[in-house]
């Protein structure tokens, strides 16, 4: 009996359930409202520039071509130096993404796989195609010598410029305070060059094999002399920001005028693209400043001359050797003030501006190589 009372019961709260459920069902949607009031119009915007007068002033397929065909030929695109871009000490320098690394981060990376520059490694997107389109550069900020820590190089777009060509290391990395010897053998066409020419200290000496085909070199290095540990000795390739900035040589000098002397005025000269990537200075410029008063090519003439006296004198001593590549560096021993002529030769030489980058410094450099070299 008490099962089916509870039973009933279950049935009776079931049957509730359902009915609360069946009354509170939601009715039919009412019919729609009257539409409100339209909103106010917005303010038209601003037409934009038309692509075809803007954009294809630089990015028409002619001007491209020509900046292409350019920047390909020159030695920021050619050449074997990209082999150096794997290692982080060089890859800012040597590689296109090492150099874009350091631009955004200041990190020096090696590039897992090193390339030559491409347009991408110096010039970003546009922030605006507006009016008066400028090619966008990366920015950088103030760029501190490698060499010369302390002092630094701030100088608009030169900064781009100045973060590679500038000095790897000073003078003073080779100075010793005590006195030492270096012992190196010399095979091929080095025995002859090192018989004839290799400057080996006081006390140092050379010796042959009795099968002639190992020379083997002790140099002696006093305190009085200073030693070249290495055939790639200098201030590395490309000193130009330092040889303006007049703070590279083993003396300091006068800073070259900067305020319109900008590296891109002189090397992105020209309104066609392609002259500007092909990164030759114009040296007809200087006379729209200085009209006839600066004998610019007469000036670097002069100094080529002069060099070309300490280039000989250097390689008599055996400081360098002189080969259709170029000049090159030699292990020697020389006294401080003949080696401080090497220095300053080479900071000049590895510049290639004969001058122009600063006539009164390279001056000042000369003056203290034919000094001590004894030239008149």
């Amino acid at each position: 009996m008490k099962y089916k009372s509870f039973t009933k019961l279950l049935l009776l709260a079931f049957g509730l359930v359902f009915m609360l459920a069946s009354c509170t069902k939601e009715g039919p949607m009412g019919p729609a409202g009257a539409d409100g009031a339209d909103g106010a119009d917005g303010t038209d915007g601003t037409d934009g520039v038309d692509g075809n007068l803007s954009c294809l002033v630089c990015h028409s397929a002619e001007t491209m071509d020509a900046i292409t065909t350019a920047f390909e030929m020159h030695a920021h695109n050619e050449g074997g130096s990209w082999g150096r871009g794997t290692s982080a000490s060089c890859g800012r320098c040597h590689s296109s993404d090492g150099f874009v690394e350091f631009a955004r981060s200041g990190e020096e990376i090696g590039a897992a796989v090193s390339t030559p520059l491409t347009c991408k490694t110096c010039h970003v997107n546009h922030s605006s195609l507006e009016d008066d389109i400028p090619a966008p550069v990366r920015e950088l900020g103030v760029v501190e010598f490698i060499a010369v820590p302390g002092t630094d190089w701030d100088y608009e777009a030169g900064n781009l410029c100045a973060t590679c060509h500038q000095a790897r290391r000073p003078h003073t990395d080779y100075y010793s305070s005590e006195a030492t010897t270096a012992t190196r053998t010399f095979t091929g066409d080095d025995i002859a060059v090192y018989q004839a020419h290799g400057a080996v200290g006081p006390n140092g000496t050379k010796t042959l094999n009795a099968t002639e085909d190992t020379l083997t070199v002790v140099f002696d290095v006093p305190t009085t002399h200073v030693y070249t540990n290495s055939t790639h000795a200098g201030p590395h390739h490309g000193p130009q920001a330092n040889i303006i900035a007049a703070n590279i040589g083993t003396q300091m000098g006068t800073p070259f005028e900067q305020a319109h002397h900008q590296c891109v005025n002189c090397h992105m000269h020209g309104e066609d693209g392609a002259s500007g990537h092909s990164f030759e200075a114009d040296l007809n410029m200087c006379n729209e400043c200085h009209g006839d008063l600066v004998d610019v090519e007469g000036e670097q003439d002069a100094i080529a001359a002069r060099m070309a006296a300490v280039e000989a004198a250097l390689e008599d001593l055996g400081a360098i050797h002189v080969a259709e590549d170029g000049v090159h560096p030699m292990y020697a021993s020389l006294p401080k003030a003949q080696w401080d002529a090497f220095w300053n030769f080479m900071c000049l030489w590895e510049d290639k501006s004969h001058g122009v980058h600063n006539f009164g410094y390279a001056s000042q450099l000369l003056n203290q190589a034919e000094n001590a070299l004894g030239i008149e």
